[in-house]
């Protein structure tokens, strides 16, 4: 039975780290009046459309790296035992009864002690207990399973003690005093090992041996792990009835390239508890896909879509000014934890000079990046930081656009245009080489068109040739993983949590489903981002922030664009329904049903 939480009989969506396809938002917050609406296109139940900017890389949250992804499974089909206030951006409990109890052990060893909600069921009825949780790190620390990224931030789990005379208490041992520790250990999608694991595969090895790398050949060989590892990898993205967790909603359809549906569960433990956020009021949550951003803005307009985030600067301004689109929507604009930039594959023999990075740098126009691409509603960048953090290393100098300066550096490493086709070019290992190179960015997004085209015009002067190329976003994916790029422009989503650079910018993560793309780093920078992780002296930590933001701008791996606002449009339909800083910019589930007024034609 569904309580009036729900309000389910009266009225018939966190990376994390992680990849956000996503355009630039700007503008100003509306009045938040009540809106009119075209009444033909508004769904007759409690339906929330929101818009998804491409295809999902699978729903297995375990094994899913893009935002795309995450936008669907995380506070909608799955839960953990923590979650980020929206608003204050503090840590809550959520599965858990409140926040863990933090005991110093040995040798830096810390435990956290947490406790399941009594509430807390399966869908099937069995509760939701340690068991599973210890699954899940399990499940993510198998050798086999394409868990990369997410390995990397749970590496600091040695074991998870379970509570003999609680199946739902339990202590997360941490091998290390772990910056993340809390939010980390606090925000895994719990999975229920039932129905992921249903012969048991993963049930007699311990986290610390799926740790401990003197097993690793022998691990790699075990049946068990391989069989486990191939039917987590291909049997849980794609299927809704294997798409299973502990939220409330449930997904019912996935159709390429048009859309990804969940349903509001008819029995859901969180109606059992009383807390105001521990809730979920829409009916269902229609994800409608649409690359294309004037075809979504179309949509939106035409009240198709009920809320888009990440609204391209001059579309949002558009809709700032179009009667209908303010009576019927609020527009917001806060900050955002992201940023954008240019990355270019240091593993290409034309780019590994740290000088012709440089050069490429000062092609870019940061003053007119934020002025025309994004309408004066982004904030220049300098790092991988957000300027929202304390640690953001101002005195990092903005590189400045220079024709003149990147010639020089091409020159300084040895390029020149010795055939006079207008394009230089270089022996390396005894071969000529043209300085041509290919920029990849998803197709259908204006902001990285314009970025894209820009460069290219700018990089011509100089002697370089750019061919553009546009990809849809699940083949672009693939040419990122294989690393068959020069040059791309993307973003990268934060969180208001400390920052652990492991996923981006350790060598570690330098592999097919890791995600430093750009082929960053060495002892030295890999020695750097560990100490970071385990100094838990802030001042200190504060410290190594500032010098790795330095050694990034030394070396140039990216260019380093905007940190955007977060555009958003959401229908006045709904009340408690804001934009947030937080991503993916709303959280769906607690919005509810506004009076509605006279529809307008």
């Amino acid at each position: 039975m569904i309580s009036n939480k729900s309000i389910y009989s009266n009225l018939s969506l966190f990376l994390v780290a992680c990849l956000i396809l996503a355009c630039y938002s700007c503008s100003s917050d509306s009045n938040g009046k009540q809106g009119e609406s075209t009444s033909k296109n508004i769904p007759d139940d409690f339906t929330v459309r929101i818009l998804l900017r491409g295809n999902t890389d699978g729903l297995n949250v375990a094994l899913a790296q893009s935002a795309i992804s995450s936008e669907i499974l995380i506070n909608n089909v799955h839960c953990s035992l923590l979650e980020t206030n929206p608003k204050g951006f503090d840590l809550r409990p959520y599965l858990a009864i409140k926040k863990p109890e933090i005991e110093i052990l040995y040798d830096d060893h810390i435990a956290l002690s947490y406790e399941i909600r009594e509430e807390a069921v399966w869908d099937n009825g069995t509760p939701i207990t340690a068991e599973d949780y210890a699954f899940t790190v399990k499940a993510i620390k198998n050798p086999k399973t394409n868990a990369a990224a997410q390995r990397s931030y749970l590496e600091f789990i040695e074991e998870v003690e379970i509570d003999p005379h609680n199946p739902k208490k339990f202590k997360v041992i941490s091998n290390k005093q772990y910056l993340l520790a809390e939010e980390v250990s606090g925000s895994i999608s719990i999975l229920p090992a039932y129905f992921y694991d249903a012969q048991g595969l993963m049930s007699d090895f311990a986290i610390s041996e799926l740790n401990d790398p003197t097993n690793s050949e022998r691990l790699n060989a075990d049946p068990r792990i391989i069989d486990f590892a191939a039917d987590f990898n291909s049997n849980y993205n794609h299927i809704p009835k294997n798409i299973v967790g502990a939220g409330p909603y449930q997904v019912t359809e996935i159709a390429t390239n048009q859309h990804v549906k969940l349903e509001r569960k008819k029995e859901w433990w969180g109606d059992k508890v009383d807390m105001d956020y521990i809730a979920a009021y829409p009916e269902k949550l229609h994800f409608k896909i649409i690359e294309d951003d004037n075809t979504a803005i179309l949509s939106l307009k035409e009240q198709e879509l009920d809320l888009m985030t990440s609204i391209p600067a001059e579309k949002f301004l558009e809709l700032q000014k179009n009667e209908r689109a303010l009576k019927n929507f609020n527009l917001y604009t806060p900050n955002s934890f992201s940023y954008r930039y240019i990355g270019m594959n240091m593993n290409n023999p034309k780019l590994n000079n740290v000088k012709v990075r440089k050069a490429i740098s000062h092609l870019v126009d940061k003053k007119y990046v934020v002025e025309q691409l994004c309408s004066n509603l982004a904030t220049p960048v300098n790092g991988p930081v957000s300027p929202l953090k304390k640690y953001y290393n101002k005195a990092i100098a903005t590189t400045e656009f220079n024709i003149d300066k990147a010639k020089q550096l091409l020159a300084e490493a040895g390029w020149k245009d010795s055939d006079g086709d207008n394009i230089l070019d270089k022996r390396i290992k005894g071969q000529k080489l043209s300085l041509k190179l290919n920029f990849l960015y998803p197709q259908g997004k204006q902001f990285y068109k314009g970025m894209a085209q820009v460069l290219k015009d700018e990089a011509a002067r100089v002697g370089i040739e750019i061919n553009l190329a546009a990809s849809e976003w699940s083949v672009m994916q693939d040419d990122l993983k294989e690393r068959h790029f020069d040059l791309t422009c993307l973003g990268w989503g934060q969180s208001p949590a400390l920052d652990d650079f492991k996923q981006i910018w350790h060598t570690e993560s330098n592999t097919y489903d890791g995600s430093n793309y750009t082929g960053f780093g060495n002892l030295d920078t890999d020695q750097m981002i560990e100490k970071i992780r385990r100094t838990m002296n802030e001042e200190e930590r504060n410290e190594m922030y500032l010098k790795f933001q330095e050694v990034i701008a030394e070396e140039q791996p990216y260019i380093f664009l905007v940190a955007p606002k977060l555009c958003t449009a959401i229908s006045k339909r709904f009340k408690n329904a804001e934009a947030s800083a937080l991503r993916p910019g709303y959280l769906v589930r607690l919005f509810q049903l506004a009076d509605q007024e006279q529809p307008v034609n």
